[in-house]
């Protein structure tokens, strides 16, 4: 099968399996075109991916991602940096609000940097806030996250950004897709599929993090909220309303591997191999 043929199929408006379905039947380019593919788009992906710093996977290959053969309507094509975790790794969803005060920035960084010290994959997005503050751990550390972006790889805001190249980033999206909203919602859905738990760590009531849990629910998964975000004040009215409903509160990330009966193999605690705003990290390693 021609690399085009599946590029052209990704662009058709079917479902995954409609378009698996399609491209076992080997069409030719003409009835493509026909179905609505674009010649142009095509050839924008194949430039792209010419560039060689990006793969791409299709629904239905060995490597695509078992867990988003759970959702309803799965991307058919993936666009991925690095290398996409397995299913049999373990994924933590870090969220929480663009406009997170000091607390939960510090309380963020802190819980990322637990995590990766004890091989648990952060699954966040490039928005300001939580879930950046969650990669400037990973960053630090050496340590892996998957990304998912609400846009296509090859816009500035993921090409200037370098932060991002130190992670897994993946995009169901063409190349120079612009974040728009529905595409915020989409990448919700695909980071709560991802990841076993998704943590919030604070959120005011309108937050796409309470979209993540939404989705989480609807998957089966399981949904924690930081005890930082349960204090008062409107920054933390959506946490705390999710701790309200019955989510299990987290000091941090000891007590979700606790839960999870994950094995801990490194403990933060203060030192001077980290620094993160005015507080200072190290990691013992049991």
């Amino acid at each position: 099968m021609k690399l085009s043929t599946l590029l052209s199929i990704s662009q058709l408006s079917l479902s995954a399996d409609e378009k698996l379905n399609l491209a076992y039947s080997n069409p030719s380019s003409s009835d493509l075109a026909k179905a609505g593919a674009i010649a142009g788009k095509t050839q924008r992906m194949l430039s792209f991916l010419a560039q060689g710093r990006t793969r791409i996977v299709f629904y239905g290959m060995p490597s695509y991602p078992k867990q988003f053969y759970q959702l309803e309507n799965p991307p058919f094509r993936l666009m991925y940096t690095q290398d996409l975790p397995t299913q049999t790794e373990r994924m933590l969803l870090v969220c929480g609000t663009r406009y997170a005060d000091g607390l939960g920035s510090q309380s963020s960084y802190e819980l990322a940097l637990e995590a990766g010290a004890n091989d648990t994959i952060v699954v966040t997005s490039n928005s300001r806030g939580i879930d950046r503050c969650a990669l400037y751990a990973l960053k630090d550390s050496n340590k892996r996250a998957v990304v998912v972006c609400d846009c296509g790889l090859a816009v500035n805001r993921i090409t200037n950004n370098a932060l991002l190249s130190a992670f897994c980033l993946i995009s169901p999206y063409e190349p120079d897709d612009e974040a728009l909203r529905f595409r915020c919602l989409s990448r919700n859905v695909l980071s709560t599929a991802l990841a076993e738990v998704t943590l919030v760590v604070q959120a005011p009531l309108k937050s796409g993090a309470l979209h993540c849990t939404t989705c989480a629910l609807d998957l089966g998964r399981d949904v924690y909220v930081h005890s930082l975000g349960t204090r008062g004040g409107s920054l933390n009215a959506g946490s705390r309303s999710l701790a309200e409903m019955g989510c299990e509160i987290v000091d941090g990330y000891q007590q979700i591997a606790a839960l999870r009966s994950w094995p801990v193999q490194a403990r933060i605690q203060a030192g001077s191999l980290y620094r993160f705003g005015p507080s200072c990290y190290s990691l013992d390693h049991a």
